[in-house]
């Protein structure tokens, strides 16, 4: 996976100017990439720059939404300015580009099957 390149798509889904100050966003969303690898999967396709900067993108957009958070006292109404509608495109992203590198990452999901005899 080319860190310039993730760098790149992260600016562009982030709409930053500088994605420098959030560099360490992106090396840990090519880490979690890395670590969901199959071990016959191509590191260098590009689908994977993709995914870990829809990736990163996402956790920007949380650390924004946790930082629009009014903290209340007990009982209090909370008042929030949560840009969930920003988390929820992110997170749409991240699916639809992971859902792009499917065939190059380990599939984790358990299903229980019941066989008739």
């Amino acid at each position: 996976m080319q860190k310039a390149k993730v760098m790149q798509l992260f600016r562009l889904f982030a709409f930053l100017d500088d994605a420098r100050p959030y560099e360490d966003l992106a090396d840990a969303a090519m880490l979690r990439v890395t670590a969901m690898l199959k071990p016959d999967a191509d590191p260098d396709d590009v689908r994977l720059c993709y995914y870990a900067a829809a990736e990163a993108n996402l956790q920007y957009r949380r650390l924004l939404a946790a930082g629009t958070v009014t903290p209340t006292y007990a009982g209090s109404a909370a008042g929030t300015r949560a840009d969930t509608e920003q988390c929820t495109l992110a997170e749409r992203l991240a699916a639809a580009y992971r859902s792009a590198a499917a065939e190059l990452l380990r599939d984790e999901g358990f299903v229980f099957a019941a066989i008739s005899s």
